[in-house]
């Protein structure tokens, strides 16, 4: 809707309004970032002056076994976003159908979003050591001698690792999806009920075409999350290991910048890092506007 002619502000006022948050972006983002690649082409360690070390920090990466693996782990994550967008969806349905004790559901399902990532970590952690409450539930039911080491086990850890972060984040998204389900006439879904349309053919015909593009707009933030917000995650409980089985790459990142101080490599690292996520997302959004023609 574009505001009357008397309520729109002159250009110079209008930027005037906008310069202290385009100098903040442009201090804490752009000339970081831009900083970051041009220190990319670097040898450096962070103290003393960077020389000039042109494409021998790429030429290492397109080598490197960890980063391989790290790429392929986040590649993984990625494979798991429809498993996060459907559990997120059920649940924002069943809490907006009103079923007993909505209410309830609606806070719980919210409150591990409302948690750190470190707590999260930790207390799963906790949970899933060989000796934690997890695997002695499962021995109280009658599996004697049952002892996993699901974080620190190379078959199960990246697996746990992915449903801990299901637990921590699909909150946000019933949120999201209870916003977009709001926004639905109530008689679209009414008289798909009505139809007789239940189960999966009730969620995919009558439910998932009024949410396409909430489904696409959370779709795209959980690719970008799962290569660039999981830090802490792997931090807390796994610290890329074992053996790299959890290694992600901004994980590697924090490695080669902090623990072994070769920021030339690190920011190689963020560089690729960045590719990987716009062309991830572009081809994601392309894939998504061609499905809508």
């Amino acid at each position: 809707m574009i505001p009357p002619r008397h309520l729109r502000l002159p250009a110079p006022t209008a930027w005037l309004f906008l310069t202290p948050a385009l100098l903040l972006l442009v201090v804490f983002r752009l000339i970081p970032a831009l900083s970051a690649v041009a220190h990319a082409f670097t040898d450096w360690d962070g103290v003393t002056a960077p020389t000039a070390a042109g494409l021998a920090n790429f030429g290492q990466l397109a080598h490197d076994p960890v980063f391989r693996t790290a790429v392929g782990n986040n590649l993984l994550l990625v494979a798991a976003v429809p498993v996060w967008l459907l559990v997120s969806l059920v649940l924002a349905l069943l809490i907006h159908q009103e079923v007993p004790g909505w209410r309830f559901f609606r806070a719980s399902f919210f409150l591990p979003s409302v948690l750190s990532p470190v707590i999260v970590g930790t207390l799963f952690t906790a949970l899933l050591r060989s000796d934690g409450p997890v695997n002695r539930g499962v021995q109280l039911l009658g599996a004697r001698g049952f002892r996993v080491d699901w974080l620190g086990n190379p078959n199960t850890a990246l697996p746990t690792l992915t449903l801990v972060i299901l637990w921590g984040i699909f909150g946000l998204g019933v949120i999201v999806f209870l916003a977009g389900l709001a926004a639905v006439p109530s008689e679209i879904l009414e008289a798909g009920r009505l139809d007789g349309a239940t189960g999966w053919t009730y969620l995919r015909h009558i439910v998932v075409p009024p949410l396409r593009h909430v489904i696409e707009f959370w779709a795209v933030n959980l690719v970008v999350w799962s290569f660039t917000s999981l830090f802490a995650f792997v931090y807390v409980m796994t610290g890329g290991g074992p053996g790299y089985r959890t290694m992600l790459v901004e994980y590697q990142l924090y490695l080669q910048a902090f623990e072994l101080n070769r920021m030339g490599y690190a920011c190689a690292l963020g560089t690729a890092l960045f590719c990987m996520v716009f062309g991830v997302v572009l081809l994601q959004v392309r894939l998504m506007t061609g499905e809508e023609e």
